[in-house]
């Protein structure tokens, strides 16, 4: 049964307290890559978990968008999701199908498909960045693109990342950062210093995006 609803009816209740959330917020962009990346230049967008609630309406314009999502029950709620809008999932997380699921996102990466990946995953540490990514824009030449939003009105939940939920109507700011490039030959010791590098760049963009005048 809990299968059942996850994969069915939390989907879609999620999907529409999602899109009438969205529909109601005042977004503003910031970043010189806002209007960049499009389905013409694909690229990999990462954010955090804590994140994820306005992410799938912010990019409902990016044609043939994969999203690495969690193989979990919870990632059941958010594939189901995903599917309502229109997006392509690929299960795996760093905990189950990790390095298969990265192959198959390549695949789809080296045709002309875009990514949307959570950078701390679907367990964490909550903001600490995970290679994932890093290894991803190395298979396939991508650029990584760290994203955030923040709203002047929302609310929190007890939960590992402390999701951020925004209010209807509430004023909402989407930052993008400069694009992170990672060649093909990085070593072991350059992945580690792209995901910090990668990490950073989500700190900046996250504070930057909680940012309100009055």
């Amino acid at each position: 049964m809990k299968r059942f609803l996850n994969g069915t009816i939390v989907p879609f209740l999620a999907y529409w307290w999602l899109l009438f959330t969205s529909v109601t917020l005042r977004p503003r962009l910031f970043g010189e890559n806002a209007q960049k990346y499009s389905a013409e230049n694909p690229c990999i967008f990462v954010f955090w978990h804590n994140r994820i609630f306005y992410m799938p309406w912010h990019l409902r314009r990016q044609r043939n968008l994969h999203a690495l999502v969690s193989p979990s029950g919870d990632g059941e709620i958010i594939h189901g999701t995903l599917r309502l809008f229109g997006y392509f999932t690929v299960r795996g997380s760093s905990f189950q199908h990790g390095a298969r699921a990265l192959i198959s996102l390549a695949k789809k990466l080296r045709m002309g498909a875009a990514a949307a990946m959570i950078a701390d995953g679907s367990r964490g540490p909550a903001l600490i960045a995970q290679p994932g990514a890093v290894y991803l824009a190395k298979l396939t030449g991508l650029k990584i693109v760290p994203l955030a939003w923040g709203a002047k009105w929302k609310r929190n939940i007890n939960s590992w990342d402390k999701t951020i939920f925004p209010i209807p109507f509430s004023r909402i700011n989407v930052v993008y950062g400069d694009p992170i490039e990672v060649p093909k030959d990085v070593t072991k010791e350059g992945i580690e210093q792209k995901r910090v590098e990668l990490e950073a760049a989500l700190a900046r963009v996250t504070a930057e995006a909680d940012i309100f005048s009055q």
